[in-house]
């Protein structure tokens, strides 16, 4: 069993949950909704695409079929581990178009304006504060060219529940940690599109998706439902809470496998797509 510190997966960028590791069960729990929400994007084949914060890959094979060979994904992201991971997914596989890797900031991006088509970014936007999320859409229409589309996938966990365990726990303790940066930039995936308006882009909507799972859970999904418990229960030992709230994260922080096993459990989290297209003139 991995512990609380493990399930950080925190990368040199110093982001947790965000290391190839938690990456690959995160997607691999949750495949089918996350697949049909890049599907619900839009991307069309032969277009260029920036994955802005791409971390160690896990969109590129389905992005790249849906581009297919006349396409081209540059991959983007903060930390070098997570492009050496993309470097050797490349090498090492077969993508149904080209793609390229690099080291890169998306506060900064080190691109032309106008040099994609699009650009897609999954579960990125939750490190940034409110005033670095506003000029991070802008660097997003920026490089888009005038009609291309910007597609951002964010999740908002004030939606997190583990039942049977009473919901307003995590509801305490995600308000006790309200002045961490991902902790309140993960509760905005609702809110994004109020800053795809703000930037001027056009046509903007959002796709809700609820990702729930219940007994029977396969292996993959246990392993990722547990990490993220373990990830809370080692917040809550950092927070004010109330006595008999820091007691039951102990509890279910040393025996995840007790909540997880009950046959009422059920897990759900949500996340927002939110797209919009640059202007034409």
């Amino acid at each position: 069993m991995s512990n609380a510190s493990n399930s950080e997966q925190s990368t040199s960028a110093g982001h947790k949950l965000s290391a190839a590791g938690h990456l690959d069960v995160h997607y691999l729990a949750l495949k089918d909704e996350y697949d049909a929400t890049l599907r619900a994007a839009g991307i069309r084949p032969g277009w260029s695409v920036l994955d802005a914060g791409a971390g160690n890959g896990v969109f590129l094979p389905l992005l790249a079929e849906l581009l297919g060979n006349e396409g081209h994904i540059e991959a983007l992201d903060l930390a070098r581990e997570n492009v050496e991971a993309i470097e050797g997914l490349i090498a090492s596989q077969k993508f149904a178009c080209r793609i390229s890797a690099r080291t890169g900031d998306i506060t900064a991006l080190p691109y032309e304006a106008g040099t994609f088509d699009a650009v897609w970014s999954a579960n990125v936007i939750q490190y940034l504060s409110d005033e670095e999320l506003t000029h991070v859409i802008e660097e997003f229409r920026r490089v888009v060219k005038p009609g291309g589309l910007v597609a951002v996938k964010e999740v908002d966990i004030s939606v997190w529940q583990y039942q049977p365990q009473d919901p307003k726990l995590t509801w305490r303790l995600l308000d006790a940690l309200s002045d961490d940066i991902q902790m309140s930039g993960a509760m905005r995936g609702t809110r994004v599109s109020a800053w795809f308006r703000a930037a001027g882009l056009e046509n903007v909507s959002a796709i809700t998706t609820l990702a729930e799972r219940r007994q029977p859970l396969r292996p993959i999904e246990r392993e990722y439902i547990r990490n993220n418990i373990e990830f809370l229960s080692g917040l809550a030992r950092t927070c004010d809470l109330p006595e008999a709230d820091h007691l039951q994260w102990k509890a279910i922080g040393e025996n995840p496998e007790r909540l997880i096993l009950d046959p009422d459990f059920c897990y759900r989290e949500m996340w927002v797509l939110s797209l919009g297209t640059v202007p034409e003139y």
